[in-house]
């Protein structure tokens, strides 16, 4: 072939592709409407394939999965709408998994439609809707089912919460639905007559998938399970209402674990784990409101110290009791029994747990200065940690006896306060004096939160002054948590056992107890705050040390081991604990105004 006819050739060849594109582009563009309003029309070839968006996963510290998506589709036949081939039944069966015998016999019966309970996988249901474009099989169901996976089961449930009828009802399934939902992709497009599926690219009804985006929390998953299997134990062995851990590093303010119980089964809704059915769903960590108890004496002592009305030579004479306004008085003795101290100092005050001394310390702070910190320390303000129903703190002014509120306020009582709100409070103390702002969501999306300081509330030099005096509590042969020991540790701690307030009567009278521990791990330079409150114990014992302290000896054994603590020089060092045992849940008149003083 001479150049003239190559060149001739090859103008034909360009504008055979010329004619093509445009009548792809006729289709496309210009008669795309007519060729969909035929698709429409006939109801054979049109198809419109949906890609579900795969929803986010909610991760722990230690990048194990609290909640992820299963991605399973129901896998369903309306006989009636399918063909009546062996062939297809077999494509079908290759597919799905289940066997061909199986459909044509549920076919051959009379059934005219059937589910499988089984859910399909993603991968499955893709073959499977290939199977049902290239045979046309509009009987062919594959529906989208609310599938999520929660590998920590009921020991993250508080705080993960769950999916019923695949929409977020509690927890950070809630409070980050946008973050972790996603959009579906929908693709609008004809079957050619073998059944291959052909988009319509430009379609204006075409939407791209966009897959929701993960959420990190600070949540380290071993301690978790740890802190909710001992905490399920105190309250099922105390009979108490309900419990509350919460684990916090006092440098950052980041949580490392908040466990509660009675808990419930996010994959089954509806059925409780504990004793309490109204509590299933219910996190007291940060939805409750109690009284924090004989564990404030080490914030009111702080705050006495930091206001310059106490110092470190200061004593207190308890008489057992203490007249603050009118006739009433706050005791030291209100369990039965005479509980006076005698001449008390800081640390015997504090170990020994005086509630004469923690009022005198309030009645010196003053009303002011007192209410002021309550304020400022953010114990009155939701903790804003991402989470749904959150509570604060709250007293109410009582202008008539604020001489009395203000004693009570030196012991933990006449106000209450939320368990996360609280350890934030107390970890300024393992911090130098500054709180940081509790943390839970880490990462949202791959972009990191960032840690916030939310102000210093003490000195240094009062931080570790008032730790010290909470060394004493455990260490100290007379001290009231002396029980709750680690070999080889020294640790810093608090007992507490609050009086509630009986809402038939307006008094202390028969409201039951809170029974609290708080401590630091350890002593010197905490990695972690621990504090345990167990609501309305009634199995008989209700001091703080033997309800609330168990829950504070597994949950400290637990951190020393797994954030890799050494030993206390020193201290009775022997080698570090042994690792808890796997946890068993799958991944419940007088006129004197006083208070438990333990």
């Amino acid at each position: 072939m001479n150049s003239r006819g190559i060149k001739v050739f090859a103008w034909l060849t360009l504008a055979g592709f010329v004619v093509a594109a445009g009548s792809q582009a006729r289709l496309q563009v210009f008669r795309r409407d007519a060729v969909l309003d035929l698709g429409e029309k006939s109801g054979r070839f049109l198809v419109k394939r949906v890609e579900p968006a795969r929803r986010g996963a909610i991760l722990s510290a230690d990048n194990r999965p609290l909640a992820q998506d299963a991605s399973a589709r129901e896998f369903g036949l309306i006989f009636d709408d399918v063909p009546f081939s062996r062939t297809f039944f077999m494509e079908l069966s290759e597919a799905s998994g289940i066997p061909a015998s199986e459909m044509l016999q549920l076919k051959a019966s009379g059934v005219r439609t059937t589910f499988w309970r089984e859910p399909l996988t993603e991968s499955k249901a893709k073959r499977v809707e290939d199977v049902k474009i290239r045979w046309r099989a509009d009987g062919v169901s594959l529906r989208r089912v609310a599938e999520r996976d929660y590998p920590l089961g009921i020991a993250a449930a508080g705080v993960v919460g769950a999916l019923r009828d695949g929409k977020p009802i509690t927890g950070i399934e809630v409070s980050k639905s946008k973050t972790l939902e996603g959009h579906d992709g929908l693709t609008i497009g004809l079957t050619d007559s073998k059944g291959k599926f052909l988009p319509m690219r430009i379609d204006p009804r075409t939407k791209t998938r966009v897959d929701g985006e993960d959420v990190v929390l600070t949540l380290d998953s071993r301690l978790q399970l740890v802190a909710t299997q001992a905490l399920k134990e105190a309250v099922e062995s105390n009979n108490a209402d309900q419990g509350a851990v919460v684990i916090l590093n006092p440098k950052t303010g980041d949580i490392l674990a908040m466990a509660s119980w009675p808990s419930y089964d996010p994959a089954r809704l509806g059925q409780p784990t504990g004793s309490k059915e109204r509590f299933t769903d219910f996190n007291p960590n940060y939805m409750a409101a109690l009284e924090p108890g004989s564990t404030f004496k080490i914030l009111t002592l702080a705050l006495a110290l930091e206001k310059g009305v106490v110092n470190s030579t200061d004593v207190v004479q308890c008489g057992g009791s203490l007249q603050v306004w009118s006739n009433r008085s706050v005791r030291c003795d209100l369990h039965g029994g005479t509980r006076a101290h005698g001449t008390v100092d800081l640390e015997k005050a504090i170990s020994k747990s005086c509630n004469v001394s923690a009022a005198t310390w309030a009645l010196r702070v003053g009303s002011p200065d007192f209410i002021e910190f309550l304020d400022r320390s953010g114990l009155m303000r939701k903790t804003q940690l991402g989470l749904p129903l959150e509570a604060s703190g709250q007293f109410v002014r009582d202008e008539y006896a604020k001489g009395l509120q203000l004693a009570t306020f030196g012991f933990g009582q006449s106000m209450t306060c939320t368990p996360v709100g609280l350890a934030s409070v107390f970890s300024a103390l393992g911090n130098g004096g500054v709180r940081m702002e509790p943390r839970l969501i880490a990462k949202v999306g791959g972009r990191d939160t960032k840690e916030r300081e939310a102000g210093r509330l003490f000195s240094k030099e009062t931080a570790d002054q008032v730790l010290g005096y909470m060394e004493s509590v455990i260490e100290s042969d007379s001290g009231t948590g002396k029980s709750l020991r680690i070999p080889g540790y020294r640790l810093a701690g608090k007992t507490g056992t609050a009086q509630k307030i009986n809402r038939s009567t307006g008094t202390v009278e028969g409201g039951g107890y809170v029974s609290n521990f708080v401590g630091l791990v350890p002593a010197q330079n905490p990695q972690a705050l621990i504090l345990v409150m167990i609501d309305n114990p009634k199995a008989g014992k209700y001091y703080g040390a033997s309800v609330a302290g168990p829950v504070f000896v597994e949950s400290a054994q637990a951190v020393v081991r797994l954030l890799g603590i050494p030993p206390t020089p020193g201290k009775d060092v022997v080698p570090s604990p042994k690792a808890s045992p796997s946890p068993d849940i799958e991944i419940r008149s007088t006129k004197q105004q006083g208070g438990a003083s333990n």
